[in-house]
């Protein structure tokens, strides 16, 4: 498996492509789709494929990765739109014609998953749909064995669901059938899918010990990447439910997937609050099991992803009175601010968000203290706590951030933990995001983010007097305004988030240029104006 491609530079070029596409290579155009695709770039994937087909509409892989990353937006039935188009216009073994045909029952299959009730009429059709979109490429050729491990994830889950499988089709048979056509394809021919298809065919036969082992051959590597983590993670997860039963062997792989994606370059992840509650519920992995997948890290790769989920109760939603999300907080001890002590309990903590998100006129689009409340989602989504006061606050143009008191004390959390400088600016620094990307309901996003530059020592040169801003790769969604920025090592908080998705960002220290970038304000630069502020009588 190939490095996955610089964010940064894949938007540079993609936009300097949308802009001349006309005059491309129509075999160029399409690999800087891929690329934007293998880097989850689907924003800036679709605005390229549409310019793109609008010059040549007969670019099928562009098309396709087009549905594709509708898929990944949340764009279902618009993409079974093109993907049927695409299959009508292919004869049938065209290579784009199996992919379209497997979006087809990739699209289905998210559908199913998706529905509330898995026993509705729509949620039951749309799973004999996704059988019948894998079936007919596997059923033409059986090395299409992408389509056949499908075939057998989404038979295995019509048999626990009740559905009737088609005439003469049986789970443990098809997965020999597919196990089998794998054993056909030489050792030259493997692709990177190779091993996770078979490590589905070993799920379906429950050979756990061989799961284990295909795993840790492409988890567990170096040059493993997050495109790939992520999908079997769904297939897993949404297909055959291995987390159904608690403390299984399936759900402790799931758990181990999930605590390898985040090391892994442009890794994210979702979990609804109830999903971040089991988890840390759910009971460690035996040593064997983790070294199994993860090698001889992980125990230490585990420990560090509990840590994490343990930081996630402490990260909040800051949404109107009405329900409307604006964006993220979280729980800090005010001493840990440079803050004095209080004997009141419900003074012993702050919550710290942008002053666009919260601020005593409500600009920015953002709340007015007494407008807003702050919800714990990790730790009980229907407790809601009221802002007493805005104890202290900051302008966009400046720190950008709000200091909040509330009303009563925060039941169940633990507050974060400033860290006490900056991480070291180097090839492998690394920074985590925990918030509410887009503002969506229920969803934390852990985002693994490259650390670029800041404006903190030794070489530091902050362009604001007072403000030292950090910057950090992957944009992130609108709404994670006032999440905090973990180090990579010990979930220590050194920046508030403020700013991000933006191509352009000018460059720190003096240099020259811009690129796409993140931007947070570091937590010491915050620390610092509040014990300036104390100092002349708060």
């Amino acid at each position: 498996m190939s490095n996955p491609p610089d964010p940064a530079r894949l938007q540079a070029l993609a936009e300097l492509m949308i802009a001349r596409v006309e005059g491309d290579n129509p075999a160029e155009a399409a690999q800087m789709v891929e690329d934007l695709r293998n880097a989850r770039q689907y924003p800036l994937l679709l605005r390229l494929a549409e310019a793109i087909g609008r010059k040549r509409p007969d670019e099928h892989r562009v098309r396709r990765l087009q549905a594709q990353a509708l898929i990944e937006q949340g764009q279902i039935t618009a993409a079974i739109d093109v993907l049927k188009r695409l299959a009508a216009r292919l004869k049938s073994g065209h290579p784009e014609w199996l992919e379209a045909h497997g979006l087809l029952g990739r699209a289905y299959k998210q559908i199913y998953a998706d529905a509330k009730d898995r026993g509705s009429p729509g949620a039951r059709a749309a799973l004999q749909q996704a059988i019948r979109a894998y079936r007919r490429p596997f059923e033409a050729d059986a090395a299409n064995t992408w389509h056949g491990v499908n075939l057998v994830a989404l038979l295995a889950r019509a048999e626990r669901e009740g559905q009737p499988l088609p005439r003469g089709m049986n789970v443990k048979d098809m997965a020999r059938r597919v196990g089998a056509a794998l054993d056909l394809v030489p050792a030259s021919g493997r692709d990177e899918w190779f091993l996770p298809t078979r490590a589905e065919v070993a799920v379906a036969l429950e050979d756990w010990a061989a799961v284990q082992a295909l795993l840790k051959a492409y988890v567990a590597t170096p040059a493993a990447q997050a495109f790939m983590i992520q999908s079997t993670l769904r297939q897993f997860t949404q297909v055959w439910d291995l987390e159904r039963d608690a403390g299984s062997r399936g759900a402790e792989l799931v758990a181990i997937l999930r605590a390898r994606l985040l090391q892994v370059s442009q890794g994210e992840l979702q979990l609804s609050p109830q999903a971040v509650a089991e988890a840390r519920r759910a009971p460690e992995p035996s040593p064997d099991v983790l070294e199994a997948v993860l090698g001889e890290q992980g125990v230490r790769t585990w420990q560090w992803w509990r840590q994490g989920l343990e930081c996630a109760t402490a990260v909040c939603v800051v949404r109107s009175k009405l329900g409307e999300r604006i964006g993220s907080g979280w729980m800090v001890k005010a001493t840990d601010l440079a803050l004095p002590a209080s004997e009141a309990a419900e003074d012993q903590h702050v919550v710290v968000t942008n002053f666009h998100v919260v601020n005593p006129q409500g600009l920015h689009n953002g709340l007015t203290p007494e407008s807003a409340e702050i919800v714990f989602e990790a730790v009980n989504p229907n407790q809601a706590y009221g802002v007493r006061e805005l104890l202290w606050s900051s302008p966009p143009e400046q720190l950008d951030v709000a200091i909040l008191r509330l009303h009563v004390p925060v039941v169940g959390v633990q507050p974060l933990t400033p860290a006490k400088a900056l991480p070291v600016i180097d090839s492998a620094a690394r920074v985590y995001i925990i918030g509410h990307p887009g503002g969506r309901s229920l969803a934390f996003s852990f985002q693994d983010n490259e650390l670029i530059d800041h404006e903190g020592p030794p070489s530091g040169k902050p362009a604001v007097d007072g403000v030292c801003r950090v910057h950090y790769r992957a944009p992130t969604e609108g709404g994670s305004s006032g999440s905090p920025v973990f180090n990579a090592g010990d979930w220590k908080v050194i920046a508030l988030h403020h700013s991000g998705g933006r191509l352009g960002m000018p460059m720190l220290n003096g240099r020259p240029g811009t690129y796409a970038a993140n931007e947070g304000i570091a937590l010491q630069s915050i620390c610092d104006a509040l014990r300036a502020w104390q100092a002349t009588g708060g």
